[in-house]
């Protein structure tokens, strides 16, 4: 079953698009309607077409806004403003289908009121969206190219410690000592092609993932990941595992040690 629910969950990546397409394109058709019966001087009524096309984006809304909680459940304060802004996406597209409805059975009545909660909510799930790709992009995904455009170039490691409230020396350690050593030992078994326990070291944002908990910020001693590196070679708990690659070094773990001392 947690298998199913995590197939579930991860389809969220899949069926996000759609409404955030068929739901601005909705509020597109639906303006310029309006801009072309206010131009006949007759009283704006919703369309048969972006009708259609915003009954799908709320199917879709309400299937993502599920997928997208099971997904992102306990994902700590990384994806709590995507989520938040997903909940409200959701509240806003009922709020605007029960002004259609109202708008369809009253033919007298003018469709003003839904074209302006249809524009909220194609914003609203725009935004959500814009957040999302953060998420997994990395922050500044869409408007980077816009930023290199007009000539404003900003490091990558400054936004990365901003996104993830470290220092940019954290970082740079991070980029210089630790990663050649979870290159070397762990990638392998926790990287993007094989992420044992869900655990991925192959990226800083990964390796202080709120989900999986392996570093605490600050605390080498409580550090689930030092715990496993500095084990005894003979236990069966040691990382990496026996067969798996050669027990990190002393100078090795130390390196780790003082980087995540350096997270507080």
């Amino acid at each position: 079953m947690q298998h199913l629910i995590e197939f579930f969950g991860r389809t969220h990546l899949v069926l996000l698009h759609f409404p955030i397409a068929l739901v601005i394109s909705a509020a597109a058709v639906e303006l310029w309607r309006a801009w072309v019966m206010n131009g006949k001087g007759t009283k704006y009524r919703p369309s048969s077409g972006g009708t259609l096309m915003f009954v799908l984006a709320m199917l879709g809304t309400i299937v993502s806004v599920v997928t997208g909680l099971v997904l992102g459940f306990d994902g700590g304060e990384r994806v709590d403003l995507h989520r938040i802004l997903g909940i409200v996406s959701g509240v806003l597209m009922f709020i605007t289908w029960f002004m259609l409805v109202s708008v369809m059975k009253n033919e007298h009545k003018s469709g003003v009121a839904y074209l302006v909660m249809l524009c909220v909510s194609a914003a609203s799930i725009g935004a959500t969206g814009h957040f999302g790709g953060d998420l997994t992009h990395g922050e500044g995904f869409l408007t980077e190219p816009l930023k290199e455009l007009v000539g404003i170039k900003e490091d990558p490691r400054v936004l990365e410690a901003e996104a993830l409230g470290i220092s940019q020396a954290s970082v740079e350690m991070f980029e210089l000592s630790v990663l050649p050593i979870m290159e070397r030992s762990c990638v392998e078994c926790h990287g993007p092609d094989e992420a044992e326990d869900d655990i991925r070291l192959d990226t800083l944002a990964y390796v202080l993932d709120d989900r999986v908990q392996t570093v605490r910020s600050g605390s080498p001693d409580d550090s689930e990941l030092v715990y496993r590196i500095e084990l005894p070679h003979d236990d069966p708990d040691i990382m990496p595992p026996e067969g798996d690659g050669e027990p990190l070094t002393g100078d090795e773990i130390e390196v780790i040690r003082n980087w995540i001392a350096s997270l507080d």
